[in-house]
């Protein structure tokens, strides 16, 4: 590798590892259409802060692209220099086939037709990167991007509908984006850094050091009025973690057993294992469906480790805190029960202290 190669990856790790800690990008983001398409966003002020960092990875213009329309972008780069090729096989898919796939196919809805890669150009080529008309040309329809063509997408989709399937799109991608940084391309970075005396140049060190987020070792703190997280009571933590997806198992599993969000939290927080809440609650596990009515029957995919196969809970809950455990489904949970413990004290460790009167 090049040592204007080894800046790029560089730049490109700093500016993922920014997006990584955007607020937009956080498991606690839970954006959706509800009933009648009623769509429930974040503010647009994290929306307006992740597009920042994110179109230094998606434009084919930028210096750390992940692809470029001519020439290697990030992705290629790293395929192509990295050592271990068998890891490099077993993710070539996700990383080209299914992203590629995911990125130009279109949506199919019948109400909208585009794919995610033209709803996120035209958004930041006329709303959130630039104001249209504008020279930047669509890849895929060989044509420039107006305030025209986003009027008519929008009357055509729908306002809500039409800004849900960009801030989908955005996070799918991004999440894409993130994942080949933390699987490849950071590990990479530090091989050459670490192990054969690579350093940055003067343009990819500033970058690496100069990030939004800074590294703990600087004394900055950031007064988060508006997010909240800092000024959260440690029942708060608890539930807003809860309902993050990779803890979705342990949600389900919870709610049959207590009535209130309070009675489980005061559970948990007295124990330290799945095994010693299965003790607090004075849960029976049963080896077999009993003749009593159900509470709760679920079946959970879990996502723990990134990169990994997804680990399956299936579980029964019946009247008088009686649960059927399907398989490992215990051990697995187990696993995911000592996952949002240590997320749970993550969280209180970042707490701000009240301010003194």
């Amino acid at each position: 590798m090049t040592q204007d190669e080894f800046d790029s990856l560089a730049i490109f790790v700093a500016v993922v590892e920014e997006l990584r800690q955007e607020p937009f990008f956080s498991e606690d983001n839970h954006e959706k259409l509800g009933g009648e398409m009623a769509a429930v966003f974040c503010h647009p002020m994290f929306l307006k802060s992740a597009v920042l960092p994110f179109r230094k990875i998606w434009m084919s213009s930028e210096r750390c692209a992940f692809q470029k329309g001519q020439g290697e972008g990030i992705r290629d780069l790293v395929f192509r220099v990295h050592p271990d090729k068998n890891l490099l096989k077993g993710y070539r898919y996700w990383f080209y086939d299914d992203f590629d796939k995911h990125l130009t196919t279109s949506f199919g809805y019948g109400w909208a037709t585009e794919s995610k890669h033209e709803i996120i150009d035209l958004w930041l080529n006329t709303q959130l990167a630039h104001t249209g008309p504008m020279n930047f040309p669509n890849p895929t329809k060989k044509k420039q991007f107006s305030l025209a063509d986003f009027n008519t997408c929008d009357a055509r989709i729908g306002r809500e509908k039409f800004e849900f399937l960009f801030r989908s799109s955005i996070a799918t991608v991004g999440h894409s984006y993130i994942s080949f940084e933390e699987i490849l391309a950071f590990p990479l970075f530090t091989k050459l850094r670490d192990e054969q005396g690579m350093k940055p140049s003067f343009e990819a060190d500033v970058a690496l050091k100069y990030n939004p987020y800074p590294d703990p070792k600087y004394k900055i703190h950031f007064d988060d009025v508006f997010w909240h997280l800092s000024r959260e009571t440690m029942e708060d933590s608890f539930c807003r973690l809860l309902a993050r997806q990779r803890f979705d198992a342990l949600q389900h599993f919870l709610r049959p057993l207590f009535d209130k969000a309070k009675e489980a939290f005061n559970c948990v927080s007295k124990s330290e294992t799945l095994d010693a809440l299965l003790k607090e609650a004075q849960v029976t596990i049963l080896s077999e469906k009993p003749d009593m009515m159900f509470k709760a029957c679920f079946t959970k995919n879990t996502f723990l480790e990134l990169g990994k196969r997804p680990r399956t809970v299936k579980i029964d809950v019946f009247e008088g805190r009686r649960v059927l455990f399907y398989n490992d489904s215990q051990s697995v949970l187990s696993d995911v029960y000592i996952e949002f413990l240590s997320a749970l004290k993550k969280a209180r460790r970042q707490q701000r202290q009240p301010d003194k009167w």
